[in-house]
């Protein structure tokens, strides 16, 4: 994926010492604002009737399933890389925080989408009408929310 691709390339040239001040990463951060789903409500707003939109999607044009993986993924990039857009960050942390899960945890495109019996429709012998939590996903959130000014995190 170019997004995910893009968040974890960039927050390795930010470990290897670039700053914002190189071009590479001005490009990375000023694409990945404009990949950021801000307008269209996608499956996730069954579980979520009054949240915002405000996250990245793994694929190109694919702005109905945004997903709270990558989403951490370049909010911790652009935070780590100085290039804070403060509405942006809330909006793409009041969007995660709304997808987690009664259980805590979180899935990557769904809020509590853990009914189990699906599983045993036959055709869903692939076991993908699920997307519970999981501890990467979850891992992810934690460390992006942590890292983040508490001061933009509307509660």
């Amino acid at each position: 994926s170019p997004v995910w691709d893009t968040g974890f390339n960039g927050l390795s040239l930010l470990e290897s010492g670039l700053t914002l001040k190189d071009s590479s990463i001005q490009k990375a951060c000023k694409w990945l604002e404009k990949k950021q789903i801000l307008d269209i409500k996608g499956d996730w707003i069954v579980n979520n009737k009054n949240l915002l939109p405000g996250g990245w999607a793994f694929q190109y044009e694919n702005d109905f399933y945004p997903d709270v993986d990558d989403t951490a993924v370049i909010v911790m990039f652009l935070d780590r890389a100085g290039y804070q857009n403060k509405k942006r960050s809330e909006i793409a942390c009041n969007w995660i925080i709304g997808m987690q899960s009664k259980n805590g945890g979180w899935g990557a495109f769904d809020k509590d989408n853990t009914y189990h019996y699906l599983n045993n429709i036959p055709f869903a012998d692939h076991g993908a009408l699920l997307d519970p939590p999981t501890a990467d996903v979850s891992a992810r959130c934690i460390s992006m929310l942590s890292q983040i000014n508490k001061k933009i995190i509307k509660k």
